[in-house]
């Protein structure tokens, strides 16, 4: 299991003032707490990766630029031309950070020659 790392995201976000509310009763530690509990119990591995610009950047060329993002909800390569929902690039995205992080988690130590 991969997600953002969910600290700062309160000081991360910006809504409108009706909406404040609501983002400040979600319990984002406990719930990092609870899928990193429920993931060991069940043997599963569990990473946080670090979310920045996962919903700016392309899976599948690499480019990053702000423009990459129309809208809030779309996502548009400006290089290669890749378009979707823009959470599921971001998830794409997470997914092959937290692959990235895995290989050197689970990666042998050289024995010393």
């Amino acid at each position: 299991i991969a997600v953002e790392h969910l600290g700062g995201i309160r000081e991360r976000v910006r809504l409108r003032r009706d909406q404040r509310d609501t983002l400040s009763s979600w319990p984002f530690h406990q719930l990092g707490q609870h899928l990193a509990y429920k993931a060991k119990r069940a043997g599963v591995p569990f990473l946080e990766v670090d979310a920045a610009y996962t919903s700016q950047r392309c899976p599948r060329c690499g480019h990053t630029e702000r423009a990459n993002r129309p809208t809030r909800d779309h996502f548009r390569c400006r290089r290669c031309g890749l378009a979707g929902p823009a959470d599921v690039v971001a998830g794409v995205n997470v997914r092959d950070r937290a692959r990235s992080v895995w290989a050197f988690v689970t990666m042998p130590v050289p024995q010393p020659v």
